[in-house]
């Protein structure tokens, strides 16, 4: 209710703000005449302004009168100023910006970040990147798997998994809100895609670690997504493919948007072809709606969006049975999601931001274990409100706070756990250069958790240095504390934080759409959950955890090397990733501090995409490389010290463009694992340890087919 009010304040002092009696108008263009999108124009005395439009033009009204400074900033050009006379009438310019001879020169901090959000930042993967990628199936995380520090889970693992974190350790973000329920509900030994379209967004920020101080609940690293503005135009897109139907479409008005898409699911026909690893009585089906609605404030210097999806989707294999060797029993699972999203942004004045957003996720879970009922529920509520203001081009300063109430419940037959949580959390941040080459951005981050009575405060740091036009060198670091898993939690247990420290240094290359980072990092993990008393089990539906405190500790180092060329063969885009670590912990139930059985020491990822102009086809080529996974042999004598075999895919997806009766037509054809390698996973023992079964991935090999129409231009340079 409180961030309403704020948001009524808000439109309301917009409304009175914009009353006045000189109006302001004209069109911003570059040298070749272009128009430039978005810049900001404003009146220094006045403190009034706007942007313009993504035709270069803008309009807005003042009631100050007398003799005042027009200025035009925007990133990429030289900031604009003339002299105004403010005397109730019209006035009308025609701005041409100048690039300015330095511009590469401003430094801009990238230690354990990769960027694609504005012109400044390192444009690694757009939407386009990401449905283009061979093996990535379309998936946002399937695509950031190619990306150096993320571990590639093979198939049989739902999550992000970040420089030996498991998947409890990174986070996704939405408009500045976490997605509580990121992926779909999790089938044992099968992979989850995560719940959102790529074409949502406009910007992607990943963080491998030292993440921003906004930030916090994330040992290891954060995923921050920004959903897109206004759409350029209405549109309407109709798709079918191996598993499903779907539609979607937007309708544009003025300064406004509605858009929706809804889709059905049903791998039937994808399993009647393609032989799977995984004995499905029910077959993956389900179906989603989401909507979202976009309004630009009349002066264009705010932007409100509201997002909302439902999903329900349900499934049922057989698994092993962990308790009797040889036997198997059913495992069902039907699953229904909510998640809302609101955010509002508003330029006050050019050097003066307001940004608040609250959220709302709901996830049921009716599973089916072997005959025993078990039902889950979790729901978060989250709320965020900031103050930006940039004090000179040298300095400015970010100032914030959130809350959230996160709730879980869960039966078990006749046993119940829940647990009720209010975190909430202070935090401010600086960025100050003092001259173009060099920049620093110190933070500091406060949190406090209800249910365990603890609360910390940890400081953040990152700094760079620009050695030439083209390459510098960034270092970030911090603390970072996270409560305990929710397995733990639901059971009545209430350790303390976790905490982790990371040190990272990066060296970058940037320029001519070629792209070099190397990167080494330093992660200490301290106050790990441990369970204490029991005996080692993989089991991962055990409930007996014994006596648990925070005595588990453990270390990740590494080196992380990104190489991305765009430029050397027209129509070429090809980008090579690797991926070194050395990591151990004792933590959970761990009977020694080992490597974890969910890292690979080795990744390497090469991607390639080629497009042919004269057949409007794209190819795209994925080969991936992880060097064997770790696994708990009850027969060996010493723990997690067997390996699996090295995993290997080689992908590839072909994408024929055309125009059926003038509309706009995609049809493409994915395959995954051509060389039908029959990786393994790991092994898994009986509780004897006399038989010995392989983990696999759900596929060996796979072929999915799909066409999508729409009403879109298309511009091939987008590929």
């Amino acid at each position: 209710m409180k961030l309403t009010i704020y948001t009524l304040f808000a439109i309301l002092f917009i409304a009175f703000t914009n009353y006045g009696q000189s109006t302001i108008k004209g069109k911003i263009v570059d040298k070749k005449g272009e128009p430039v999108p978005f810049a900001t124009i404003y009146l220094k005395k006045a403190t009034t302004g706007t942007s313009s439009d993504e035709n270069g033009v803008f309009n807005f009204s003042t009631k100050f009168e007398g003799n005042d400074s027009l200025v035009v900033t925007s990133i990429g050009f030289e900031d604009y100023t003339t002299v105004v006379l403010l005397e109730n009438k019209e006035i009308s310019f025609a701005i041409t910006l100048r690039e300015p001879q330095k511009i590469l020169e401003e430094v801009i901090i990238t230690a354990g970040t990769i960027e694609a959000n504005n012109d400044r930042s390192v444009a690694v993967l757009k939407p386009l990147d990401i449905v283009t990628t061979a093996g990535a199936q379309g998936d946002i995380i399937g695509a950031i798997q190619t990306l150096p520090g993320v571990q590639r889970n093979g198939g049989d693992q739902t999550g992000l998994m970040v420089r030996g974190g498991d998947v409890n350790e990174s986070s996704m973000i939405i408009d500045g809100m976490i997605a509580q329920n990121a992926f779909n509900s999790s089938v044992p030994g099968v992979s989850q895609r995560s719940r959102f379209n790529p074409f949502q967004f406009k910007g992607t920020s990943f963080s491998s670690g030292g993440y921003t101080a906004r930030y916090g609940q994330a040992l290891s690293g954060v995923l921050d997504l920004q959903t897109n503005d206004l759409p350029e135009k209405s549109t309407i897109n109709i798709g079918a493919n191996m598993a499903g139907l779907y539609v979607s479409g937007a309708k544009l008005m003025n300064k406004n948007s509605i858009e929706f898409s809804g889709n059905y699911t049903n791998l039937t026909p994808f399993y009647k072809l393609v032989p799977t690893n995984v004995d499905f009585y029910t077959v993956p089906q389900g179906g989603s709606f989401a909507t979202r609605f976009v309004s630009k404030t009349d002066d264009n210097n705010g932007i409100f969006k509201m997002n909302f999806s439902n999903s329900f989707n349900k499934s049922g294999i057989q698994i092993s049975n962990p308790a009797v060797a040889g036997d198997k029993i059913n495992f069902n699972l039907e699953n229904e999601n909510t998640y809302f999203n609101t955010s509002f942004r508003y330029f006050i004045k050019p050097t003066l931001k307001y940004f608040s957003a609250f959220s709302f996720s709901n996830n049921i879970d009716n599973i089916g274990f072997g005959g025993t009922p078990l039902y889950k529920t979790d729901n978060r509520v989250q709320g965020r409100v900031e103050l930006w203001n940039e004090f000179s081009r040298k300095f400015n300063v970010l100032v914030g706070s959130e809350i959230q109430r996160i709730t879980y419940s869960q039966k078990l037959d006749t046993l119940i756990g829940q647990f009720d949580e209010l975190l909430s959390a202070g935090y401010v941040e600086g960025e100050y250069k003092p001259f173009r080459r060099f920049a620093v951005k110190p933070g500091f981050r406060g949190e406090y958790s209800k249910l365990i009575a603890r609360g910390n405060v940890v400081p953040r740091l990152a700094f760079a240095y620009k050695i030439n036009n083209a390459s510098q060198v960034s270092f970030a670091g911090g603390m970072f504390y996270q409560t305990a898993s929710t397995q733990y939690l639901l059971q009545g247990y209430r350790p303390g934080f976790q905490q982790a420290i990371h040190y990272m240094l990066n060296y970058q290359v940037m320029g001519n759409n070629r792209t070099l980072r190397i990167e080494g990092y330093y992660k200490s993990y301290d106050q790990l959950v441990r369970e204490k008393g029991v005996a080692y089990t993989p089991n991962q539906f055990r409930f007996n955890y014994g006596e648990l405190d925070n005595s588990g500790n453990g270390y990740a180092q590494g080196i992380d090397f990104f190489f991305r060329d765009k430029k050397t063969i027209k129509n070429l885009d090809y980008w090579i990733s690797y991926s070194y670590i050395d990591t151990k912990r004792i933590y959970q139930n761990y009977i020694d501090k080992v490597t974890p059985d969910y890292v690979s020491q080795h990744n390497l990822n090469i991607v390639a995409k080629y497009f042919v102009e004269k057949i409007q086809t794209n190819f795209s080529a994925t080969y991936s490389y992880s060097s064997g996974r770790s696994f708990y042999n009850p027969n060996s004598t010493s723990f997690l010290a067997d390996h699996a075999p090295a995993y290997q895919n080689f992908a590839m997806t072909v994408s024929y463009l055309t125009t059926i009766k003038g509309l706009f037509a995609v049809f493409y054809l994915s395959a995954d694992n051509i060389l039908n390698t029959k990786n393994v996973l790991g092994y898994r023992y009986s509780m004897d340890g006399s038989q010995r079964y392989a983990i696999t991935p759900p596929l060996y090999r796979s072929i999915f087919i799909g066409f999508n129409l729409s009403l879109s231009k298309f511009d091939k340079d987008e590929l």
